[in-house]
């Protein structure tokens, strides 16, 4: 029996996202070896070989997003020649590369598919399954899914799936939830395909609040009452809007500072509320938030220019005795600074022009309104994520939902536009 090209790069692709998942959690319970890790560089090696295959076939509409990132990431491969690496390091580089693999094999399958809705519908409904169900089983049986320290065991109210913290599983919720809307929302869809869309978006969002992550905690609240703006009822929303903050801004002070430290006892709940409490209340002591700081002052102050850079993670000779803790020596907590401080302004600069590809490619393609605002909002919601967990290297995946918005939007159809039921005054003369 021949296996058509289309079938091959399908299964790439979910056994791609599958190892991805599954992979911590295979080493913390069984304890096999990392399968992500050979898997990545054989699927970079399948999908060079495939491109070289294709190249008399492969359509130039998303040949400049494509050169832009294998440029950003091609030029971080460097590293495994100049730079003294870990084991853990090949591994942030090998999960980096492999995300132009990922993009130019969802644009073999997206301009062939006979039904791209379709597909981009299966796979984002696999990614939300894998990204929800394990944590909900860990917040119902304490079950741990995936090593950690002690502070972000479950039994301290930390709840991660099958993510090694709660911000990387609040990251990839958040980069998802604009992309079901897109989807499932705001296509000429059935009713059965709306209310799956919105209940793939609510348990994203319940997901969003466990993780305790506050900045994907706001951008999903946001995302949420857009979304709810657009469905044509934009002046009744933010009536109701205004009207919530304004009976939260009436409550006084007092009151939301004794029911937050009334949640304390249950470990889930404390981690959330504790969090808030200090965000709301005593930012000044809030760690995260002054760490950042410490981080992104320094490098807004000291910019250095860098050719290739210091390589992943490795940031001791840049942040060395200019901050209080060692945190940023390896996680800068933005992948903008990063990119920038690992592999230098070739790679800064090849991101940038994914993004502006991107950005333009929304604006001048056939798609609606309420498309192209959400398409947008899903690169938006990925450059904020890049600000949430201390790294993004070993989240290839998180890029995919904007890809799916982009490949899908090059290939869309011209909108169709209502003809007018006036006739033009020369015709009518003629009847």
């Amino acid at each position: 029996m021949k296996i058509k090209s289309q079938t091959i790069y399908i299964f790439m692709v979910y056994a791609m996202l599958t190892a991805y998942m599954i992979g911590p959690m295979l080493s913390y319970l069984v304890g096999i070896p990392r399968i992500d890790n050979p898997l990545s560089m054989l699927f970079v090696l399948a999908a060079l070989l495939i491109a070289f295959l294709e190249n008399k076939r492969f359509m130039p509409k998303t040949g400049l997003a494509l050169l832009s990132l294998a440029l950003m990431s091609g030029w971080s491969a460097i590293h495994f020649f100049i730079t003294p690496l870990e084991m853990s390091n090949y591994a942030d580089l090998t999960f980096f590369l492999t995300i132009p693999a990922f993009f130019y094999l969802l644009h073999l399958i997206l301009s062939r598919h006979a039904d791209r809705v379709g597909f981009i519908r299966h796979l984002i409904i696999v990614f939300t399954l894998f990204i929800c169900i394990p944590p909900l089983i860990e917040l119902l049986t304490g079950f741990q899914f995936v090593s950690g320290d002690e502070i972000l065991a479950v039994e301290a109210g930390i709840i991660k799936g099958l993510f090694f913290n709660p911000n990387n599983l609040g990251t990839t919720a958040l980069c998802l939830s604009p992309t079901v809307l897109l989807f499932f929302n705001l296509q000429k869809t059935s009713l059965k395909d709306t209310l799956i869309g919105w209940l793939l978006f609510l348990l994203l969002g319940f997901i969003i609040i466990a993780s305790a992550s506050r900045t994907a905690t706001v951008c999903y609240l946001a995302l949420f009452f857009l979304a709810l703006a657009y469905r044509n009822n934009s002046f009744t929303v933010l009536l109701s809007t205004g009207l919530v903050a304004l009976g939260l801004y009436s409550i006084p002070t007092r009151w939301i500072q004794d029911f937050l430290l009334s949640l304390y006892g249950n470990p889930f709940l404390e981690n959330i509320s504790s969090r808030l409490y200090l965000f709301l209340f005593d930012l000044e002591q809030d760690n995260s938030v002054s760490y950042r700081k410490e981080i992104y002052n320094y490098f807004w102050e000291n910019p250095p220019f860098l050719f290739t850079g210091y390589g992943p993670k490795n940031f001791n000779e840049y942040f060395g005795g200019h901050l209080s803790f060692e945190l940023g020596f390896e996680n800068p907590h933005s992948f903008l600074i990063e990119l920038y401080l690992g592999f230098g302004i070739i790679s800064l600069l090849a991101f940038a022009g994914y993004v502006i590809t991107y950005i333009f490619t929304m604006a001048t393609t056939h798609l609606t309104n309420k498309q192209r605002f959400f398409s947008l909002t899903c690169l938006a919601i990925f450059l904020i994520g890049g600000f949430i967990p201390s790294s993004i290297l070993r989240l290839p995946f998180i890029w995919l939902p904007c890809f799916l918005s982009f490949i899908y939007a090059t290939y869309a159809l011209p909108v169709k536009h209502t003809v007018s039921r006036r006739q033009p005054y020369f015709q009518l003369k003629r009847l």
